[in-house]
């Protein structure tokens, strides 16, 4: 009998699954629509998508799970019409319609809910995702059953362990170099770097989630990245074995050192912690106490919307930001909102508190 897995919330989760037998169904045709499927469950489950790369028989994905929050019930009628198409979708409506025209108030929360419960969740992310891509192309091909080996392969990162989602990335984005389909990860068009580079805001939003140990812009995350890629590479270099089974050779191939990768992430790191002034609380139990105090100066001009704050630390995720900083800084009295009586407004401003002006003092 299969243990359960504990998956939780607040957490990032390197995901991987392959095909059965190791076949090679993906084609061209079923990548494209495998990595526009991704978006439309990820967007659903509230699932935010940090890097992936779909291969010919299997697939990464790095994702962040935010903690869990009350939506509101447009919103979660538009995740699940962006899920569901054709008829599901029109079965939806269907009933949603009928609920409606009921006005019985109780019976649309529970039907609600039987969405919400697969929101803030890996594992019910990638079972939407595999399940979803099975009957796809099961219908197309006129093939029968699962398309997948067991159960998906899951590893657990937290978000503030940048070293290691540098590293994860890093690898997921080898991949099609590692197979000889590209000659570097830019040219290939079904992994979240080459889009982030042809344009795609989500993609790039996502590798500035994982190098937000400073305040980073796409163009500078995408320095670093290279690093991270050049790094992975190289450690398939080394490992004469992994090269002969790839099948890869040569190619455009960023030649970089483990230490001097490990030297620009120790400066950023010492930089993030060692450098603050002793009289700073210690407010976080897992966010950068060096983030929160930036956060306090910062408010110290005066009351800002998160999102301004979060453009100036170049912190790319609202879930993320909130969770780790908001919340935490107005629970031990540092900040509070301006507007008290509309505390979910998108238009809420946060200012310091005279706990926090003192603690900046």
């Amino acid at each position: 009998m299969r243990q359960p897995r504990n998956f939780v919330p607040d957490r990032c989760y390197h995901l991987i699954s392959r095909i059965a037998n190791r076949a090679f169904y993906f084609g061209e045709e079923e990548r494209t629509g495998f990595v526009a499927r991704m978006w439309r469950v990820a967007y659903f489950s509230c699932v935010e998508v940090l890097a992936y790369c779909v291969m010919c028989n299997h697939f990464h994905i790095l994702a962040y799970v935010p903690p869990p929050r009350e939506l509101a019930e447009e919103e979660v009628l538009a995740r699940v019409r962006t899920l569901y198409f054709g008829e599901r979708l029109a079965d939806f409506e269907r009933t949603w319609a009928a609920l409606a025209r009921s006005g019985d108030t109780e019976r649309r929360r529970a039907f609600l809910a039987r969405f919400t419960r697969r929101m803030w969740n890996a594992s019910e992310f990638m079972k939407t995702l595999k399940q979803s891509s099975s009957q796809s192309f099961n219908a197309r091909r006129r093939h029968a059953g699962t398309m997948w080996e067991s159960r998906f392969r899951a590893r657990m990162v937290m978000p503030d362990e940048k070293a290691e989602l540098m590293k994860v990335a890093g690898y997921i984005d080898r991949n099609p170099v590692k197979a000889g389909l590209a000659k570097w990860p830019d040219q290939y068009r079904w992994c979240g770097f080459a889009a982030a580079c042809a344009g795609d805001v989500r993609c790039q939003e996502g590798y500035r989630f994982i190098y937000t140990f400073a305040p980073v812009d796409w163009h500078r995350a995408k320095e670093l990245h290279v690093i991270s890629i050049g790094l992975a590479l190289k450690e398939l270099e080394d490992d004469p074995e992994a090269m002969a089974a790839s099948g890869s050779h040569g190619g455009n191939r960023l030649s970089v050192s483990a230490d001097r990768l490990e030297s620009i992430r120790m400066r950023r790191w010492e930089a993030a912690d060692d450098a603050l002034p002793n009289r700073v609380p210690r407010l976080l139990d897992r966010g950068s106490r060096r983030v929160a105090h930036d956060i306090l100066v910062i408010l110290s001009d005066g009351p800002k919307r998160p999102a301004e704050v979060r453009e100036t630390l170049g912190i790319a995720s609202s879930n993320y930001f909130t969770a780790r900083y908001i919340t935490p800084l107005k629970d031990v009295g540092l900040i509070e909102p301006v507007d008290v009586a509309s505390l979910h407004s998108p238009r809420q401003a946060y200012k310091l508190t005279p706990k926090g002006r003192k603690a900046l003092a």
